[in-house]
């Protein structure tokens, strides 16, 4: 039996443990967009995750080796359109409505090799 290694996960984890150290709290991991009319996901953002009536919106990008780009070469503009889209959503929820009052924040997380760089606010979001 193999046990197989999910890069993505593992950066998601050490990213994840890492604001919950710093006394962020966690209110979705993996939070999809999906849409009834369509299959499949639309969006995803990674974490969201609050603290001080911030909410932060946290992509992370994993990465062991520099062959798909850096972490950061891969934040286009699609993807950001595509995050935002993602977030309006959440925030229809009925469960997640209490944060339409907080601050957004668009934060990125570059795990290379177990090593974090976050870009807090690295994107702002105009609502």
């Amino acid at each position: 039996m193999s046990l197989s290694f999910n890069t993505g996960q593992f950066g998601e984890d050490l990213v994840l443990n890492h604001y919950l150290n710093l006394g962020y709290k966690l209110v979705a991991k993996n939070f999809e967009y999906r849409n009834s009319h369509t299959r499949g996901r639309l969006g995803e953002i990674d974490l969201i995750m609050t603290k001080d009536n911030k909410v932060h919106l946290i992509e992370v990008k994993t990465r062991n080796n520099l062959q798909l780009g850096t972490g950061l070469e891969s934040i286009t503009k699609s993807k950001l359109d595509l995050l935002y889209k993602t977030f309006q959503y959440f925030l229809s929820k009925k469960e997640f409505i209490i944060y339409r009052n907080y601050f957004a924040q668009f934060d990125i997380a570059v795990v290379n090799n177990s090593n974090i760089n976050i870009i807090f606010n690295g994107y702002s979001f105009d609502r």
